[in-house]
């Protein structure tokens, strides 16, 4: 079982997403016509937390068990803003939108969701975790270079929206691209939200 931890962001602000990443592709096409570029439908969109990776059944409970308590903090407002890649010169591997309002209590959430998952023995990540929504992987840039393709788009308010919860994901790999089945939904702390359903 593949799982991760991530932010909703809304159907509102998924829309206004992809708004972006279709001018991102336009722009792409133009400026690269034979890269390989795997781009996220907007009905897939959001924010990661934490990757956990495959997990068999045994682990895969005590994952849910450990992040069912509600999480600090409680509810904040999550703001999207502009375009970016990684990495921010030459050629791209990531195309993402920016989070400029949040950042902190997601700073906040990505430590102690660690915390409580290193006793079961799932490894920490390598890197330090940086908030962003990822529209694109680059598999070959062909000649795709990042300053071109983000040329008047790195500023700009995307959207703000609410959050009171993050989500338990469990991915299923597929040829026709991964399918993401919410498994718990985790109330953040003083959000008010005791059991949010699953959607």
């Amino acid at each position: 079982m593949r799982l991760f931890v991530a932010v909703e962001i809304g159907d509102t602000l998924s829309a206004r997403a992809a708004e972006l990443s279709r001018e991102l592709q336009r722009r792409a096409a133009d400026a690269a016509p034979g890269a390989k570029i795997t781009w996220i439908p907007a009905d897939r969109l959001h924010l990661t937390v934490r990757f956990i990776g495959e997990v068999d059944d045994a682990r895969a409970q005590a994952v849910c068990g450990a992040l069912k308590p509600a999480l600090a903090p409680g509810a904040f407002d999550l703001t999207l803003h502009g375009a970016g890649a990684f990495p921010k010169t030459g050629s791209p591997r990531v195309l993402w939108v920016g989070v400029t309002g949040g950042r902190e209590p997601l700073l906040a959430i990505e430590r102690e969701i660690t915390s409580r998952l290193t006793p079961l023995g799932v490894e920490e990540e390598d890197r330090a975790y940086s908030p962003h929504l990822t529209l694109a992987r680059v598999r070959e840039p062909a000649g795709l270079r990042t300053a071109r393709l983000l040329e008047g788009l790195t500023g700009g308010e995307i959207g703000t929206t609410r959050i009171d919860a993050i989500t338990l994901f469990q991915s299923k790999l597929s040829p026709k691209g991964p399918t993401y089945t919410p498994l718990l939904r985790i109330p953040l702390r003083g959000s008010g939200s005791k059991d949010p359903p699953l959607h």
